[in-house]
């Protein structure tokens, strides 16, 4: 990961209610600040319902999870 933040992987990052934990170098878990439910996110997919049944209308629909992991990877 050669952005211009360090990036270490398996620590976690805060974004608004979300925790996201990079886990390679496009790809992450995110999970609800008050939930154990862990979402395998990558930066053009999650096991998120919310990401599958909108991305069948809109293949470019970015749920929230998608969005934090870009945001800590800085893409």
């Amino acid at each position: 990961m050669t952005d211009k933040k360090s990036i270490t992987l398996f620590e976690p990052y805060a974004v608004g209610n979300l925790v996201v934990y990079v886990t390679g170098e496009d790809r992450g878990s995110v999970i609800e600040a008050d939930c154990r439910w862990e979402l395998t996110t990558t930066l053009t997919s999650c096991d998120c319902c919310t990401f599958r049944w909108r991305s069948r209308m809109d293949p470019t629909f970015q749920c929230r999870h998608i969005l934090a992991l870009r945001e800590v990877l800085g893409k």
